[in-house]
């Protein structure tokens, strides 16, 4: 940690795990936060990763890497090399889409391998209009390489819990049991990350649903990092996180003019109500990567008091 960090004081109502008015959060609410947020990551771009040089996290952190629409893959192999070297375990996006063809795929992942020494990657269909080669979707590539082949041991694949603009739920879900089989069949470790959400309920219902369908896997959910109302209604607009986008918006215009960064304090204790085995943080540090460090490094070494304030549960930071 890197002094007081009570600048992320939480000012916003939740609504979701908020205790009795009147009565403190319990002990265990406090130990179940903490086992929730151990083994948290981070997502960077090539860019924003420079950043971590000077606000490094704790050696081991699973730091998962963008690539960028229209940027060279390159820009991801060289920063999962210098990750890797320092001590991270660096898990790169692969996006179907963005490869131009077999040749291109197989070079790439060489390069993640042998060169940056990574074993995983997230593989998803990505964002881009129309495809660059013959990959429509993570499903199409799946069906061309056997990733363990290639030095892939570790399967992270996107998971959607608020649904695709582009495809129904049932697609979605079908697509999730293909990609779980194809895991198993080559022996590798799946689990899922999930787009940034400012409300923990879509994800606990999707949980539920995956486990009825026997699609249960281990959930990294994505949230923001401590920002700005403002900037993480930019950043939903943009982005169309459904729900999500609601609940922000009823934290009313008050909060929308508050400079000082707002934590994800509603997600976290939700989630960490649910007290789930199979559920990780991943965050997305839309304020600042120091300022998303500092405050999830202070959850998990346990440097915070639950608290009933005015308007609602409170994470304090020490």
């Amino acid at each position: 940690m890197t002094g007081p960090m009570n600048r992320f004081d939480d000012l916003a109502a939740g609504r979701l795990g908020d205790p009795c008015p009147g009565r403190p959060p319990a002990d265990s609410s406090h130990d179940a936060l903490r086992r929730l947020v151990r083994g948290w990551s981070l997502e960077v771009t090539p860019r924003t990763a420079e950043g971590l040089t000077s606000r490094p996290p704790p050696a081991g952190t699973q730091i998962y890497i963008t690539h960028l629409p229209g940027h060279p893959f390159e820009e991801v192999i060289a920063t999962a090399e210098r990750l890797k070297t320092q001590g991270y375990d660096p898990i790169p996006h692969l996006v179907a889409r963005a490869i131009p063809d077999r040749d291109t795929l197989e070079s790439w992942l060489l390069g993640l391998t042998h060169r940056a020494g990574i074993d995983a990657v997230l593989l998803l269909a990505g964002s881009l209009a129309a495809p660059h080669g013959p990959y429509a979707d993570s499903l199409a590539l799946l069906e061309t390489v056997d990733l363990r082949d290639h030095g892939i041991h570790r399967l992270a694949m996107a998971g959607h819990p608020e649904g695709h603009p582009q495809a129904a739920t049932a697609s979605l879900d079908a697509a999730l049991a293909t990609k779980r089989d194809y895991a198993a069949r080559h022996g590798l470790e799946p689990w899922l990350v999930t787009q940034f959400l400012f409300d923990a309920e879509p994800l606990l219902a999707w949980r539920a649903r995956l486990g009825a369908l026997d699609l249960d896997l281990p959930i990294r959910a994505g949230l923001p990092g401590p920002a700005s109302l403002a900037t993480l209604w930019k950043y939903a607009l943009s982005c169309g996180v459904g729900a999500s986008r609601a609940a922000l918006a009823q934290q009313g215009k008050r909060l929308f003019k508050l400079a000082r960064p707002q934590p994800p304090t509603r997600q976290v204790l939700a989630l960490a109500e649910a007290a789930a085995d199979d559920l990780s943080l991943h965050f997305y540090p839309f304020g600042g990567i120091a300022a998303t460090l500092d405050w999830v490094e202070a959850l998990d070494e346990g440097h915070f008091r639950l608290t009933q304030g005015t308007s609602g549960p409170r994470i304090d930071i020490d």
